[in-house]
């Protein structure tokens, strides 16, 4: 298979590009993709290729007749890049810098642009891992680009989040159809901190308010077993996995 990981800058930041090809016309040159192509954009910690080679290996085992594209794209500043808006440290004494939006805008204008270059008809999905998924989540929110999301272990007890996510207007969006994928390990909450302790309960919330109510939606809240650092790059396989089999490509 002629199918590899590709790593790239894109506007300063480190990328790593996968394309899984397997059906006719699936990348456009003069060609139509097949509708509604699933494109996966992955926020990752630096120096985490490895990862997403995990990853990719995992999905060509169960998914070996699917067509979509990977773009894993490294942060600068794991804590400012992903978190939607500045707060307190809550474990150590590093704070979130809530450079959130500067992230959405450098994919928006510059890593779909050069990912989606020579496609049509895409379904675009932000993944990502603890606070990558929370920023997930939020980039769902706040953007009609996205046709869902993939939430794994999210950081959902993040301060302010659940407010956030009940003042959003979700039945306004005039998708179709979405898919929301969110996992979280049934340890995760057993932790002396008291706001990361809430974890299970807010990533409940967050389930029921984005997948509870929403005719056109279709979600999902995985369990895992252990706890927060338990196989998180296959955690975030089986999510895109998910996706995929709800397309069926």
């Amino acid at each position: 298979m002629a199918d590899h990981v590709r790593t790239t800058t894109i506007h300063g930041r480190t990328c790593h590009l996968y394309q899984q090809n397997n059906h006719s016309g699936a990348i456009s040159g003069t060609m139509r993709i097949r509708p509604h192509l699933p494109v996966f954009y992955w926020g990752i910690n630096r120096d985490s290729k490895a990862s997403v080679l995990t990853a990719v290996s995992y999905l060509k085992t169960h998914r070996p007749n699917a067509s979509f594209s990977l773009a894993a794209y490294e942060a600068e500043s794991w804590n400012d890049d992903f978190s939607p808006w500045a707060a307190e440290a809550v474990f150590g004494t590093e704070a979130f810098g809530g450079k959130g939006e500067d992230t959405f805008k450098w994919l928006a204008a510059y890593c779909m642009p050069y990912i989606e270059a020579k496609m049509c008809e895409i379904a675009r999905f932000p993944v990502g891992y603890s606070l990558a998924g929370l920023f997930s989540l939020w980039v769902y929110c706040k953007s009609e680009l996205f046709a869902g999301a993939v939430s794994c272990s999210g950081s959902l007890w993040y301060e302010g989040w659940l407010e956030y996510v009940r003042k959003q207007s979700i039945a306004a969006r005039n998708n179709e159809r979405e898919y929301i994928y969110i996992s979280l390990g049934d340890r995760e909450h057993k932790t002396k901190n008291k706001r990361m302790s809430a974890v299970g309960d807010c990533t409940k919330e967050t389930y029921a308010l984005l997948c509870g109510h929403q005719a056109y939606q279709k979600g999902i809240l995985a369990w895992n077993h252990g706890g927060h650092f338990a196989e998180p790059d296959l955690r975030v396989a089986k999510g895109i996995d998910w996706i995929l089999r709800q397309f069926d490509v």
